[in-house]
């Protein structure tokens, strides 16, 4: 650190100097918290669109039904109501990694919470993983059992293994819906059922994940509101894209300016 050169400028100029900056960075990170609010809002919004569509349905003047259970609502009249052991099932299958190096793994920390969005995903040998996980196939459930809170939940797409800490799923539903179900404040709500007395480290089991409640439409109707999610959400998540783009244009400018004034490319006065 001794080593590193830098501008000194009169104590003065650098009081006049920080004082500018603040100034300045004041209005952008007011700017950037702006556009954090707007992202918070947008991704409120998904979550009351696919909410709306796992338990309402798409028409508004359908006839409506008690489903019998508080945190789901009325329901549709052609809907049903099942257990999730009688929809879908954990396709448990634990295989050693050394068969299965170049396969992609995914492990919770993978998983956008919320959102079903998959980032960050490496290799069984770039993850340096030693013991078993579960190989999963394309088009099944990844779930994480581990704080089922925060809803890492998504669609394989691509054959992979992994964590023994997430369960490959099945199901005789479209898969789609099901997740989006998965994804919805009825789901996670039933789910925090379970595990609000697991503080150190909450996990749902398989007899306790069989047990929630999922709805049900009749399969043309799931495949439809699968649509209509999907339409809705790509409009929101392209929304929130431009607002992250704006907010890493406003870092950078923020960046600069600090950079330009600490360097006296521009002139502060005293």
């Amino acid at each position: 650190m001794k080593n590193i050169p830098f501008v000194l400028p009169s104590i003065k100029e650098q009081r006049a100097i920080a004082s500018y900056i603040s100034q300045i960075t004041e209005h952008i990170d007011q700017a950037i918290a702006q556009q954090q609010k707007m992202i918070d809002l947008l991704n409120e919004r998904k979550q009351i669109i696919i909410q709306k569509a796992v338990t309402k349905g798409l028409d508004p003047n359908v006839e409506m039904k008690d489903s019998g259970d508080e945190v789901i609502g009325r329901i549709p009249n052609q809907w049903e109501i099942a257990r999730f052991k009688n929809v879908a099932y954990v396709k448990a299958n634990l295989v050693h990694p050394n068969l299965y190096l170049n396969f992609p793994q995914i492990s919770p920390d993978n998983i956008e919470k919320n959102t079903g969005k998959l980032f960050g995903v490496k290799t069984v040998e770039e993850c340096g993983i030693i013991s078993d996980n579960h190989l999963f196939h394309k088009g099944q459930i990844i779930y994480s059992k581990i704080r089922p809170t925060l809803n890492k939940v998504t669609l394989a797409p691509y054959e992979g293994l992994c964590s023994a800490d997430m369960y490959p799923i099945e199901t005789t539903m479209n898969n789609k819906y099901l997740l989006y179900y998965m994804l919805s404040n009825s789901f996670v709500s039933q789910v925090s059922f379970y595990v609000m007395d697991r503080v150190k480290m909450p996990k749902i089991n398989r007899d306790e994940l069989g047990q929630i409640l999922v709805t049900i439409p009749p399969s043309a109707e799931q495949k439809k509101i699968v649509d209509f999610i999907e339409s809705k959400l790509a409009v929101i998540s392209n929304a929130v894209a431009k607002c992250f783009n704006i907010t890493a244009l406003l870092q950078e400018r923020k960046q600069i300016i600090i950079n330009d004034v600490v360097t006296g490319k521009i002139k502060v006065s005293e």
